[in-house]
C-alpha cells in the first residue's frame, strides 16, 4: 500500500473511467437526496434484553426517583419515576460516548457531560468533550475540551455549579496534551488545565473532601492501546502513574507515595468517605514482575498484602499515608471503580469483574455472586443513596442493575436498548429474524416483527450464547440452523429445534506426542456462508479457511495473507465472496492487505498496493464484493487506532488493479465500519461511520445523511434484506434499528429522475394478525413499534403540482375498492393505504365507541389488487400484492 498519511480529497478518476461516467448523469446532478428519502424512517427493534455498557449513573439527591445514565456508546438516559421508563435526552448531540455525568447538587437543573468512555475497551469510541444543561437535560450547549477525547470523571463543586473539575484520560491510541485536570469557575465558559504530567498520562479519576472543598484526590494513569483489538493496552503502566494531592483547589500537587507501591502504577479508582473526612480509598493496579522461566523451581509464597501488587489501598490522614487493605483487585486496566458509602466510611464497593463489597473498611471482601446475585458479571460504575445506604444503582456491560437491601437482590432494567452490535445478519422466515452479535452479551435473535400488535418486546428475543457475539450467518433454506462466532475465531453451528451446538472451530490436524496448536484469528474473525451453495463457510484466519460440508471440515485455501504474518495479531478481518461468480474471493486484513482470488483455480493476488491515498497498515474494516460487475468490489478503511478519524472509502472494477477514491464529501471525521451495495441497484450505496449512516444514490460521487429519526451511534454493520428490501443497520450501543421496504431507492434511476410522474412498483405485503395483548401489563418494559400493517405506494415527482393526487386501489376486475389523497412535492411522496375499504359514516354511536379508537374499514381479502396514479393529466399504473399470514411464523 503506498504510504500517503493525508487525506485525499480530490475527485479524481470520476470523469476518466469509463465503468463510472456518471458526472453527467441525473443522479450525479441530484445535489439534494433530501426530497428522495425524507419519507423513509428508522425503527428500533431491539434487543433491551441484554443492555449495554453503562459507564456512569446518578441521581439527584433527595429525588432519588431522577436518575440520569451514561452509555459508553448509547448517549444519555433519564427517568423521573425511579426507573419504570427511560428517555434518552442526547440522541440528537454529534456523539453517542459518555464518559462521564457532572451533576450539581445544588441546582438539580444544571447538568455536565463528559464525552468519550474512559475505559481501556477494545471498542471504546472517543468524544468530543463537554457539553452542559441548565435545564435538567431538555437542552445542551457544548462548552469546549474537545482533544481530551476520553473524560473519565466530571466533579461539580457541591455548592457552586459554576465551579467543576474534570479528569481527561486523553486519546487512547496516541499522545496528547489535552489531558489530566481541567477546572472551570465560569460554568464552562473557560477552562484551565490545572495539572499536567506529560503527554502520556491522563486523569482516571478524582474525589474532593466532603469538608474542605479545596482538598483534591486525582488517579493518574498512563495507558496507550495499539492497533489490535485484543486485550488490554498495550502499554498500561507508567512510572508517572499515582496518586497526587492538593489542598488549595488545583493550584499545587504533591505525589503521594508513603504506603503505596514502589513499581509502576496501572489504572487506579479514587473515593473519598463523605462520613469521614480524610478518610480515601484507591483501588490500585501495578506493573507484574517480569516472568522468569529459565528456572522451573517452586516459587516462594508472598505476603497476602504485599504493597507492591494489586489491591485496595486506604488513608486516614487526607492521602498523606496509605495501608494496603486487601488484594481484590480483578482487571484493572478495564475497571478500577470504587465507591465509600456516604453514611459509613467503612462500607465500600468494589466495581470490576466481579463486584466487591466490603463492611470493614476492606479489610475482608465478599464478592462475585453472593453480592451481585445473577446480574452481568462487568461493572463499571454505581451510585449510592445518601437517604438510604441499602439503595444502590450500578452500571456495567450488562446495563443497570438496582438493589434496594443492599446487594442480597437485584433488579436489571430491560427497558431501553443498549445493545452494542458487532455484526448481524437475518433469516428467510416471515417476519424474518434478526440475528445480532454483541459486546459482551453474545449472540441474540429476535423478531423484525413483534408478536402483539404494540410491536417488538423482549419476548421476541432470545438468546444463543454468552460471551462476545461477532459474525452470524443463518442458513438460507433453513433458519433453525445459525452459524455464529464468538471472540478469536471460536464459530459454532447451531440447531434451533434441538438445541445442539456443534463446535466448527478451524484447528490443525493433532500430531501425536505434541502440543496441540491453534490458528490465530482476529478478535473478530469473518466467516461468511457462501451465497452459491448453503453447505459451504469461508473463514478468515492468518488464512482463509473453506468448509464444504457446514464447518465439519475445513481446508486451507489461500497462503498467509497478513502484511506482518509474524505478529501474533495480525489477521484477516474480512472475507466476501462474491454473489456472481461462485469462488471468488476477496480478503482484507487488520494490517493494510487487500487480496483477491478471481476463480477456484487462480492464485491469491495482492491489491493493496495498487490504492492511493490511503495510509499504510490501515485497519480493512470491510470488503464487499459487488451484485453486479464481477471485477467490482468496495473497501472501507478504518484508521482510528491511528488516530486518524478520517473515512477511507474505495471502490475498484478491474478486479484492484486500479482503486477509485469516493470518500468525497463525507464529514472529515467519522471512520467509516461497514459498506453495503445494493442487490438491484448498482448506484445504491450505504455506509455506517462512527456517527451516522449515510446514502449514495450515485456510487459514491456524492453522499447524504441518511438518519431522519435515528439517534446518534456507531454503526458497525449494515445489511438489506434480500426478500423484503428492508435496512436493517447494527449500531454499536443502541441495538439493531429497521428501515422497511427501501424498494422505491432499488428503482431509483436516471430515467425515473428524468420523469415528470413515476410510480414504484408496490412491494407486496402480508396481512399480518397481530395478537392481542392483555390489559394487565406494565409499562416497566421495552416496546418497539411494529411497521403499520399495509401496503406503502410511492412515486416521483420530478416538478411541483398544483393539483393534488389521487391514488386509487382496485380489485382484480377494475372496482375501485378505495380512494386515497396523496402529495404533490417534488421527490418523493408516499401514501399508505391500510388494506381496508373506507371507514363507514359515522353514527350517533361513534361517542360512545370512541375510547376504542378510530372507525376502521373492513379488511380486503389477500389476492391481487391493482393502484392507479393520477397527478394532473398524467397516470401510471402498477400490480399490488397482499400476502395470507401464515399462522405459526410469529413465534420462535
Amino acid at each position: 500500500m503506498k504510504k500517503n498519511s493525508t487525506r485525499n480529497r480530490k475527485v479524481s478518476k470520476w470523469c476518466i473511467l469509463p465503468a463510472l461516467l456518471l458526472c453527467t448523469s441525473a443522479l450525479s446532478a441530484q445535489t439534494d437526496v433530501t426530497s428522495l428519502i425524507n419519507s423513509f424512517s428508522w425503527r428500533e427493534v431491539g434487543p433491551a434484553n441484554p443492555a449495554g455498557r453503562i459507564v456512569d449513573v446518578e441521581a439527584v439527591e433527595g429525588s432519588s426517583h431522577i436518575i440520569y445514565a451514561g452509555a459508553a456508546t448509547g448517549g444519555l438516559w433519564k427517568t423521573v419515576n425511579s426507573g419504570i421508563t427511560w428517555e434518552p435526552i442526547f440522541d440528537d448531540q454529534p456523539t453517542a460516548s459518555i464518559g462521564d455525568i457532572g451533576l450539581s447538587q445544588s441546582n438539580s437543573n444544571i447538568l455536565y457531560v463528559g464525552t468519550g468512555e474512559a475505559n481501556n475497551r477494545n471498542s471504546s469510541p472517543w468524544g468530543d468533550g463537554m457539553y452542559k444543561s441548565t435545564d435538567a437535560g431538555e437542552t445542551w450547549a457544548y462548552v469546549g475540551l474537545r482533544e481530551t477525547r476520553h473524560i473519565a470523571r466530571v466533579l461539580v463543586h457541591p455548592t457552586n455549579a459554576d465551579i467543576v473539575y474534570v479528569a481527561a484520560m486523553g486519546h487512547l491510541w496516541a499522545t496528547n496534551e489535552e489531558r489530566g485536570v481541567f477546572k472551570t469557575t465560569d460554568g464552562g465558559q473557560t477552562w484551565e488545565k490545572v495539572f499536567y504530567i506529560n503527554d502520556r498520562t491522563g486523569a482516571t479519576d478524582i474525589a474532593m473532601d466532603p469538608v474542605d472543598t479545596d482538598i483534591l484526590y486525582v488517579a493518574m494513569h498512563e495507558r496507550l492501546r495499539d492497533r489490535f483489538d485484543a486485550g488490554d493496552p498495550v502499554e498500561r503502566w507508567g512510572p508517572d502513574a499515582g496518586i497526587y494531592v492538593s489542598r488549595n483547589g488545583g493550584v499545587d500537587w504533591t505525589r503521594s507515595t508513603v504506603g503505596l507501591p514502589t513499581t509502576d502504577l496501572g489504572r487506579l479508582g479514587i473515593a473519598a468517605a463523605r462520613s469521614a473526612p480524610g478518610t480515601v480509598y484507591a483501588l490500585i493496579g501495578t506493573r507484574p514482575p517480569p516472568r522468569d522461566d529459565s528456572e522451573e523451581e517452586e516459587e516462594p509464597e508472598e505476603d497476602p498484602l504485599n504493597p507492591d501488587k494489586d489491591g485496595i489501598f486506604k488513608s486516614t490522614d487526607y492521602g498523606v499515608t496509605w495501608v494496603k487493605v486487601n488484594d481484590w483487585n480483578n482487571r484493572p486496566s478495564y475497571y478500577s471503580q470504587i465507591r465509600v458509602d456516604p453514611n459509613d466510611e467503612n462500607v465500600i464497593w468494589g466495581f470490576a469483574s466481579p463486584m466487591a463489597y466490603s463492611d470493614d473498611g476492606g479489610i475482608t471482601v465478599k464478592s462475585g455472586p453472593e453480592v451481585q446475585g445473577p446480574t452481568h458479571i462487568d461493572y463499571h460504575s454505581a451510585w449510592i443513596d445518601p437517604d438510604n445506604s441499602d439503595h444502590v444503582i450500578v452500571g456495567g456491560d450488562g446495563g443497570i442493575n438496582v438493589t434496594w437491601d443492599r446487594g442480597k437482590h437485584w433488579e436489571v432494567v430491560k427497558q431501553f436498548g443498549l445493545a452494542q452490535c458487532y455484526a448481524i445478519s437475518v433469516d428467510m422466515r416471515k417476519p424474518y429474524y434478526v440475528v445480532v452479535g454483541l459486546q459482551d452479551n453474545g449472540v441474540w435473535v429476535g423478531a423484525s416483527r413483534g408478536k402483539i400488535t404494540r410491536g417488538v418486546t423482549n419476548a421476541d428475543w432470545f438468546a444463543l450464547s454468552n460471551a462476545d457475539g461477532f459474525y452470524s450467518q443463518v442458513d438460507p433454506t433453513d433458519f433453525n440452523i445459525i452459524y455464529a462466532a464468538t471472540q478469536g475465531g471460536s464459530i459454532y453451528r447451531q440447531d434451533l429445534r434441538t438445541g445442539q451446538r456443534t463446535g466448527i472451530r478451524p484447528s490443525p490436524p493433532p500430531v501425536e506426542g505434541e502440543e496441540p496448536e491453534r490458528y490465530h484469528f482476529d478478535w473478530n474473525a469473518p466467516f461468511q456462508l457462501s451465497p452459491h451453495n448453503h453447505q459451504t463457510l469461508y473463514m478468515g484466519g492468518k488464512m482463509v479457511f473453506k468448509s464444504v460440508n457446514r464447518g465439519d471440515d475445513w481446508e486451507i485455501i489461500s497462503p498467509e495473507l497478513a502484511a506482518n504474518p509474524e505478529e501474533r495479531y495480525s489477521a484477516i478481518v474480512s472475507v466476501s465472496e462474491s454473489p456472481i461468480n461462485a469462488g471468488m474471493l476477496w480478503a482484507g486484513t487488520n494490517d493494510g492487505n487487500i487480496w483477491v482470488r478471481q476463480n477456484e483455480t487462480a492464485e491469491w493476488t495482492l491489491v493493496s498496493d495498487n490504492i492511493e491515498g490511503v495510509p499504510p497498515h490501515a485497519w480493512v474494516k470491510r470488503i464487499e464484493a459487488s451484485h453486479h460487475e464481477p471485477g467490482r468490489a468496495y473497501a472501507v478503511f478504518d484508521m482510528h487506532r491511528w488516530n486518524n478519524f478520517a473515512p477511507y472509502v474505495y471502490m475498484t472494477d478491474d478486479f484492484g488493479q486500479t482503486w477509485t477514491d469516493i470518500t468525497n464529501d463525507l464529514p472529515e471525521e467519522g471512520s467509516i465500519y461497514i459498506i453495503r451495495e445494493d442487490y438491484k441497484n448498482p448506484n445504491l450505496l450505504f455506509t455506517g461511520s462512527e456517527f451516522a449512516i449515510f446514502i449514495s444514490i450515485d456510487r459514491g460521487a456524492t453522499w447524504s445523511r441518511f438518519m431522519n429519526n435515528m439517534p446518534t451511534a456507531p454503526v458497525h454493520d449494515l445489511i438489506i434484506h434480500p426478500r423484503d428490501a428492508d435496512l436493517i443497520v447494527g449500531t454499536h450501543g443502541r441495538g439493531a434499528w429497521i428501515t422497511d421496504n427501501i424498494t422505491p431507492l432499488q428503482q431509483l434511476t436516471d430515467s425515473v429522475l428524468e420523469s415528470d410522474v413515476h410510480l414504484f412498483d408496490v412491494r407486496p405485503e402480508v396481512q399480518w394478525l397481530n395478537t392481542y395483548e392483555f390489559s394487565w401489563t406494565t409499562q416497566k418494559r421495552f416496546y418497539s413499534n411494529n411497521p403499520p400493517t399495509g401496503s406503502k405506494i410511492v412515486y416521483y415527482l420530478g416538478r411541483e403540482y398544483s393539483d393534488s393526487a389521487a391514488v386509487e386501489i382496485m380489485d382484480i376486475t377494475g372496482k375501485v375498492v378505495r380512494t386515497l389523497a396523496g402529495a404533490t412535492d417534488t421527490g418523493i411522496n408516499t401514501v399508505f393505504w391500510d388494506q381496508r375499504e373506507p371507514p363507514p359514516p359515522e353514527d350517533e354511536n361513534d361517542r360512545r365507541r370512541r375510547w376504542r379508537g378510530p372507525r376502521l374499514g373492513a379488511l380486503l381479502p389477500p389476492g391481487e389488487y391493482y393502484v392507479r396514479l393520477t397527478v394532473g393529466d398524467e397516470v401510471r399504473n402498477t400490480k399490488l400484492v397482499i400476502e395470507e399470514h401464515v399462522p405459526g411464523y410469529l413465534g420462535r
